[in-house]
C-alpha cells in the first residue's frame, strides 16, 4: 500500500470513528432524555378525588373486648379471649373529603375461663359513621379517620343455652392510611377502638329480657387490614393535584 493510500484510509478510519462516537453520544442523550420525560410523567401523576361515589369497605383482622358488663357479672376478659372479626360499610362520598354511611361487623372470640369448652362467643355491631379523609386529591396515601355510632349485641351460646346482651356501642373510633391502587380502589391497615354498654340481658333461666343492674363502660378492640371501593355515581373529581 502506498503512501497516498494509507493517508486515505486513515482518514476514513478517523472519520468513521468520530461518526459512531457522535453517534452514540447522541443515542445516550435522547435515552436520558426519555428517562427524564418519564421520570417527570410519573412524579406528575396524580390520583383524581373520590367524589359522588357509593362507598363499600370491607375488613378483617384481629378483636376482642375488654371491661366491665355490669355488677355481679364476669368481665369480658373472663368470658372471653382474642378472636377475629370482619367489618362492612356502605357509605356515599359526599365531598372528596366526607363519607357519611352505615356499618356492620360481626366477631368471634376464642374462650375466656369462666366459660365451658363448648362455649361459642360472638358479637355483632351495627350503627352509622362518619368517615374524613385528610389527603383525598392527588395522593397515593391518603389518611383517614371513622367515627360512628349504633347498638352492639354479645352472645354466649352453651350447651345448656344461650346469654344474650344488647346495649349500645356509643362510640367507635377507627384510624388508618389508604393506599390508593387505582382511583376507586384502595387498601388500608387499620385500627381502632370503642366505647359501648350494655343494658339488657336474656339468659337460659330467664323467661324474657330484663335490665341490667348499673351497666358499666367497656370497650372493644380491633386492628387489622381494609378494602375500600368506589363506585362513582356521577364521574370523580377533576380538580387534582399532584404528588
Amino acid at each position: 500500500m502506498n503512501r497516498n493510500s494509507m493517508i486515505v484510509a486513515t482518514v476514513a478510519t478517523v472519520s468513521l470513528g468520530t461518526t459512531l462516537v457522535a453517534s452514540a453520544g447522541v443515542a445516550s442523550a435522547q435515552e436520558a432524555q426519555v428517562k427524564d420525560e418519564a421520570r417527570s410523567s410519573e412524579s406528575g401523576r396524580s390520583l383524581p378525588a373520590a367524589t359522588g361515589a357509593i362507598e363499600l369497605t370491607v375488613g378483617t383482622g384481629y378483636a376482642q373486648g375488654f371491661g366491665d358488663v355490669a355488677s355481679n357479672h364476669a368481665t369480658l376478659k373472663d368470658v372471653s379471649t382474642a378472636g377475629g372479626a370482619v367489618q362492612v360499610g356502605v357509605g356515599y362520598r359526599i365531598i372528596p373529603q366526607l363519607t357519611l354511611g352505615v356499618y356492620g361487623s360481626g366477631a368471634a372470640f376464642g374462650r375466656g375461663d369462666l366459660v365451658a369448652n363448648d362455649a361459642n362467643l360472638y358479637s355483632a355491631t351495627a350503627g352509622i359513621q362518619a368517615d374524613w379523609h385528610f389527603l383525598p386529591r392527588g395522593n397515593q396515601w391518603d389518611p383517614w379517620v371513622s367515627l360512628g355510632t349504633g347498638w352492639r349485641g354479645y352472645w354466649i351460646n352453651q350447651d345448656q343455652g344461650t346469654t344474650t346482651l344488647h346495649g349500645w356501642e356509643v362510640a367507635k373510633l377507627q384510624v388508618g392510611v389508604d393506599y390508593r391502587l387505582t382511583p376507586a380502589v384502595a387498601i388500608s391497615p387499620v385500627v381502632g377502638a370503642d366505647i359501648s354498654a350494655f343494658f339488657t340481658e336474656s339468659t337460659p333461666q330467664s323467661s324474657g329480657y330484663a335490665n341490667l343492674s348499673s351497666p358499666q363502660a367497656n370497650t372493644f378492640v380491633f386492628a387489622g387490614v381494609m378494602g375500600r371501593f368506589d363506585v362513582p355515581t356521577r364521574g370523580t373529581d377533576a380538580s387534582v393535584a399532584s404528588r
